[in-house]
């Protein structure tokens, strides 16, 4: 009788003794996964850094390509460009190049020529478009799966059932807008104001002197960082122009201040001005210049003004006394070595790439 009600005691724990053996299996099994889901989490985390990296210079490679493909035309060619066969066969295995020297889990990162793009990037929408016509970006992406570099392998995922992992990266790199200028490159003392951009653009006619106020017509005539800013000075900095006595200094853009005459040039100033242009458009009948872009909207600019950007002006005519008449067009895009990219879009790009994505 007293074994009889032992065993009625003891039959509750010897239940909870197995319920609690199953909890134990089932509490072991949970954390292995997590374990196993956090150590091959991180593991695919780092891989994927790694196929960032090799994205990101992969991407500064092929621009840098394209960038150098725009550095060997004219500005009428840069304008009416349409990517070659030859230029993308460049670009891609400088892509490709660069990917292969970075890896990604341990494994060399290759490319596949189907994820080299090429085309415009749009900063306001964050999107890209490919394009053969003037592009200016460079995408690309990166893989570890089936369909490069195989997927990565897991170290104890394979207790849920996965045994690998896929993972991918993109990066793009663009020639973006100049926003500074190397010793030289700016070579003519006018500067036109932002103004013009509100209403024109690539291809349009301007006035750069005299200027009758309207937006078409909104320039003035600068000596860059040289005070005071006179017609002696300008007609120095002109004359140092022709004789490569004189290099303008190097500017960037929202940061450096330009020097305004305010006042119409002697004919001294504007026959020195005229042999400058006939120096420059020898054989072309034209001068492409590189001119700062300036704040606000003065149309009779003086003092110091800060520099937002830059612009290429066809200059077409140059007349001296008695007429005084400077005019051209807005030509772009233009491509300008040895600047660096930062400044607001006036259609003059930098060939040195920087990444946007």
């Amino acid at each position: 009788m007293l074994s009889l009600y032992a065993n009625q005691i003891m039959a509750p724990l010897k239940n909870s003794r197995g319920a609690a053996a199953v909890m134990v299996a089932v509490t072991l099994t949970v954390l292995l996964a997590m374990g196993a889901a956090a150590i091959d989490i991180g593991h695919a985390l780092v891989a994927r850094n790694e196929l960032q990296n090799a994205a990101d210079a992969a991407a500064l490679a092929g621009a840098r390509a394209l960038g150098i493909a725009y550095e060997g035309m004219t500005p009428d060619q840069m304008a009416n460009y349409t990517l070659t066969g030859g230029d993308q066969a460049a670009i891609v295995a400088a892509a490709q190049a660069t990917s292969a020297l970075n890896q990604a889990a341990a494994v060399s990162v290759s490319v596949n020529a189907a994820d080299v793009q090429i085309g415009l990037w749009n900063s306001a929408t964050r999107t890209f478009t490919p394009t053969a016509n003037q592009p200016r970006s460079v995408r690309v992406v990166t893989h570890r799966d089936g369909s490069a570099n195989g997927p990565i392998s897991t170290f104890l995922a394979n207790v849920v059932g996965m045994s690998s992992v896929n993972v991918s990266a993109a990066a793009t790199a663009e020639l973006a807008a100049i926003g500074s200028t190397p010793l030289g490159a700016l070579d003519l003392p006018v500067a036109i104001s932002e103004l013009f951009f509100s209403q024109f653009g690539c291809g349009d006619s301007i006035q750069l002197y005299p200027s009758n106020g309207t937006p078409q017509s909104c320039a003035g005539f600068t000596t860059f960082l040289q005070t005071p800013s006179n017609d002696m000075a300008m007609r120095t900095i002109i004359n140092g122009m022709i004789d490569g006595s004189y290099q303008v200094p190097p500017t960037t853009a929202g940061v450096t201040h330009i020097e305004f005459t305010n006042g119409t040039l002697s004919n001294p100033t504007w026959n020195a001005l005229t042999n400058l242009f006939i120096l420059r458009s020898a054989g072309t009948g034209y001068w492409d210049a590189l001119v700062p872009v300036y704040q606000g909207g003065d149309c009779s600019p003086s003092g110091a003004i800060p520099i937002v950007g830059y612009a290429n002006i066809r200059i077409t005519n140059v007349q001296g006394p008695p007429n005084h008449l400077i005019t051209g067009n807005v030509s772009c895009p233009l491509f300008q070595g040895g600047g660096v990219g930062g400044g607001p879009s006036f259609g003059v790009f930098t060939t040195l790439p920087g990444l946007v994505e």
